[in-house]
């Protein structure tokens, strides 16, 4: 008799504000299902600057694969068509926050790069996850695939970079429904 690979649901990583205003599952636009908070936030980040979040742990057994997906709106004005909200991940194999990251970044939630050297040069060190291409659609939460990766390491530091030509918004209303969520892709042999 044949196996079947098939896919099951692990526990997803939620990157958002969970310390101040993340609404959660209460949105239509949320991707929250379940799982664990990450500290990271989105809110009133410039063009051409970048995030760091809080440092996280994919667990000692953890899918080989992960789903990345993203939640993000521009403020007041729509975010230039076609350009993008880029999403890095920094790993590493310590658990400590400050120890073992690319560019020796801080592993809390802080504006990026927190250690030496630039954006671009912290960059280089990192996994490429994807990018969430964004439309010029003032006031209107976008909602994206960003791409689908293979952790190196058993901790990281996800990286949000603005290339959409706009700030990501601030205000209210919106501002709690950014985050940014990795669903584990796990294979399960029948």
């Amino acid at each position: 008799m044949a196996n079947e690979v098939l896919q099951k649901v692990g526990t997803q990583i939620i990157f958002a504000d969970h310390a101040t205003d993340f609404s959660g599952g209460a949105t239509k636009n949320s991707l929250e299902v379940a799982g664990t908070d990450v500290q990271i936030d989105l809110t009133g980040l410039a063009d051409d600057a970048g995030r760091e979040s809080a440092k996280f742990d994919f667990g000692p057994t953890r899918a080989a694969r992960y789903s990345c997906m993203a939640v993000i709106e521009s403020d007041g004005t729509g975010f230039t068509t076609g350009h993008t909200i880029d999403f890095y991940l920094a790993s590493s194999p310590i658990s400590t926050d400050a120890n073992g990251n690319p560019g020796q970044i801080d592993g809390a939630d802080a504006a990026a790069p927190s250690g030496y050297g630039t954006l671009d040069e912290l960059l280089q060190q990192c996994l490429f996850i994807g990018s969430l291409i964004v439309e010029n659609t003032a006031s209107t939460v976008q909602v994206g695939q960003v791409g689908v990766f293979s952790p190196p390491e058993r901790y990281g530091i996800l990286i949000v970079v603005n290339r959409g030509d706009q700030t990501i918004d601030a205000t209210g209303g919106t501002a709690d429904q950014h985050h940014v969520v990795f669903n584990p892709i796990v294979d399960e042999v029948q």
